[in-house]
């Protein structure tokens, strides 16, 4: 499966491939192997084959990616604020708006990209959707819903 990073206006921004794990109608989940050498976002890194199980949601603004090193343990979650996700048979294409969300094993919760988020110059609508999106992680945390039960 292809997965492309897209900017708010549809413009190709990244691609890579995926092995789709799971899709019920409401979630596609997908395993992917980290590629980039190495990325580090408030405590929780990325280094080279990691593996990512990325979750798609179609009624939600936002992707979740559970990191896990190459020998199986969970590092955290890693998740985009989205303007849209599209999806088809072969390819998912998900609209980044710049506003994430770290989560690590400790608990710690971080905003990241604020500032990113503001040069986008965001409608109402969109804020209120982020904020939304925001409402929604915050409580699939504190709930420990799906991917985040993950923890153990």
């Amino acid at each position: 499966m292809s997965i492309s990073k897209l900017d708010r206006d549809g413009s190709h921004l990244l691609s890579y491939l995926g092995q789709m794990l799971y899709d019920d109608g409401e979630v596609v989940v997908v395993r992917c192997t980290f590629e980039p050498t190495f990325v580090q976002r408030e405590g929780l890194t990325f280094e080279r084959g990691d593996i990512l199980i990325e979750c798609y949601y179609r009624y939600q603004p936002f992707n979740i990616f559970a990191v896990y090193t190459p020998t199986g343990r969970l590092k955290g979650w890693y998740c985009n604020l989205l303007e849209e996700t599209l999806f088809s048979d072969s390819t998912i294409g998900w609209a980044d708006l710049a506003l994430d969300l770290v989560v690590n094993l400790d608990g710690t919760l971080t905003i990241l990209d604020e500032d990113e988020f503001e040069a986008l110059d965001p409608t109402p609508a969109q804020r209120e959707q982020a904020r939304q999106a925001l409402k929604t992680l915050m409580s699939w945390i504190s709930l420990r819903t799906f991917p985040f039960d993950l923890a153990g």
